[in-house]
């Protein structure tokens, strides 16, 4: 074969239907952000969902003879919904993370990441503006909605694992426990103290759905869960989903043990005025929509 033949065959054009069987290799269509479900997750977000619809509507389907379920209802639904959906949209991240690591390289995580976390929190200004007519421009641009804190949560999460699990665990811990305090005493100096109102509006936000304390502390223990829950499924072994099963369940109940601990010393808190009892005559509706 002489030189210009070899040369015709080489800047040919390959036909359509050679080009898109062979000249374009699997992996170099394949997209790396796509992300892989994982159903079980998926199907415990959507039961947060319903709590959630359920806290919020179920006032509507009751008459004021069972108008007393609703409180019931909301009191427990209401924490129980958001804090489930964005445990596990924290852990979800770190699923994504450590899919990528390895795959691509760190700077283009993280801009995927903060891509991500930036058109919820968008998102979420945009409802910001929508549904706080009563508070003026450009303060009305801020507020703690569900989408504003799922997309902050993408962030978070990114920078949670550059701490180590005590610091985690510590973090959160104290986060989750002083937030009665810490919001109530910012609430009550907000309209005498320029820096409590600042850190109200910042903190708690004139849309204070899931206000950046306590809910920070959910995505730092959240981040540590989905670290276990992501090696145990890289390992894949029985022992490996028995010490997980073990973990959860010793946490599970230093949680709950906690949380019973501090309720017994609530009545000490109230008598020392570390914690104040909100009641109608001065409970504001728009710190605790």
């Amino acid at each position: 074969m002489s030189s210009q033949q070899e040369s015709e065959k080489r800047t040919d054009s390959p036909s359509l239907l050679n080009y898109l069987k062979e000249e374009i290799p699997l992996e170099d269509l394949r997209d790396y952000a796509s992300p892989q479900r994982i159903l079980s997750i998926d199907a415990v977000k959507g039961f947060a969902i319903i709590f959630i619809i359920l806290a919020h509507t179920s006032g509507a389907w009751l008459d004021n003879d069972w108008i007393y379920i609703n409180g019931m209802v909301y009191a427990a639904l209401d924490i129980l919904g958001p804090s489930l959906f964005i445990f596990l949209s924290a852990l979800s991240v770190i699923f994504s993370i450590k899919r990528k690591q390895g795959t691509l390289p760190d700077k283009v995580i993280r801009s995927r990441i903060f891509t991500r976390g930036a058109v919820i929190m968008l998102l979420g200004v945009l409802y910001n503006v929508i549904s706080l007519p009563r508070v003026p421009f450009p303060l009305n641009l801020w507020g703690w909605n569900i989408l504003m804190f799922i997309g902050f949560s993408q962030i978070c999460s990114y920078y949670a694992l550059k701490l180590g699990d005590s610091e985690r665990i510590l973090y959160g811990i104290v986060l989750i426990c002083i937030a009665p305090w810490l919001r109530n005493e910012l609430y009550i100096h907000k309209d005498t103290n320029p820096l409590a109102w600042f850190g109200h509006f910042v903190i708690t936000s004139p849309a204070p759905h899931v206000t950046l304390i306590p809910w920070i502390g959910v995505i730092l223990l959240s981040t540590i869960f989905g670290e276990k829950l992501y090696e145990a499924m890289e390992i894949g072994t029985k022992d490996e989903y028995k010490y997980l099963r073990n973990y959860f369940i010793l946490w599970g109940i230093i949680c709950v043990a906690g949380g019973v601990l501090i309720s017994s010393f609530i009545p000490n808190l109230y008598e020392l005025e570390v914690f104040a009892l909100r009641t109608y005559d001065d409970m504001a509706v728009s710190e605790y929509p």
